[in-house]
């Protein structure tokens, strides 16, 4: 089946993404905390809430909402940092083999964004990043391929209510899909809503018990940037 032909403003938009980078306004690429050296496959050790995790992430929603609010915090923060960095492509930049190779890496995706015909595939990286909270960038930000935002457990609660209710006001304009991962607290979005029938559906990832052991150490190399 032939995709619809855009319009010329659609196609213009696209032309942009090849000089558009990772928003730094709207989010920083480390967290605010240490992430300790230990096991970089985290999901080895909670593979069920790695699995939740990337259910989630590609459901069909726009914007969708979801909390993490158990387990040992320095290894949820480990596991969300390998998680993170497995889907921004920073595992494939490693395992490119060379500068070349990783430039030709980055020059391909930037290449992917700007097909407007090419449906994103599961392997394609996205953005990912610890939310800042400020809401001017958060009111102009437009996601310029699949992005996870992390909301960390220090991210004031007035700033993450007004991102919650920017993000899903600005929701229906997003040609990219746009997950906000809530870290440490349970959170109540129909209390954050400007209406109830503008309430955001929030997916609870859980944390099993039995995971335990390191964190895992954070890189900031990515293929998506």
């Amino acid at each position: 089946m032939t995709p619809p032909r855009p319009s010329y403003a659609s196609l213009a938009a696209r032309a942009g993404l090849l000089l558009a980078r990772f928003d730094g306004a709207v989010m920083r690429v480390e967290s605010t905390r240490p992430i300790a050296e230990g096991a970089g496959a985290r999901h080895a050790l909670a593979p069920a809430t790695w699995a939740a995790l990337q259910a989630w992430c590609f459901t069909g929603e726009r914007f969708a909402l979801a909390t993490l609010a158990q387990g040992p915090p320095a290894e949820r923060a480990g596991l969300v940092e390998a998680f993170s960095r497995r889907l921004d492509g920073s595992d494939q930049l490693a395992a490119a083999g060379g500068a070349l190779a990783g430039l030709l890496l980055r020059l391909r995706v930037k290449g992917q964004d700007a097909m407007w015909w090419r449906q994103r595939q599961p392997s394609d990286p996205w953005d990912a990043g610890y939310l800042i909270g400020e809401p001017q960038a958060l009111r102009a930000f437009r996601p310029r391929r699949a992005t996870l935002m992390v909301a960390e457990p220090e991210l004031d609660g007035a700033a993450l209510s007004e991102a919650v209710q920017t993000l899903a006001a600005n929701s229906a304009g997003f040609h990219q899909p746009v997950r906000l991962l809530v870290l440490g607290r349970s959170i109540d979005a129909r209390a954050w809503s400007s209406t109830p029938s503008n309430s955001v559906a929030i997916t609870e990832i859980a944390w099993p018990s039995e995971a335990v052991g390191p964190a895992a150490s954070a890189s900031t190399a990515s293929a998506s940037r």
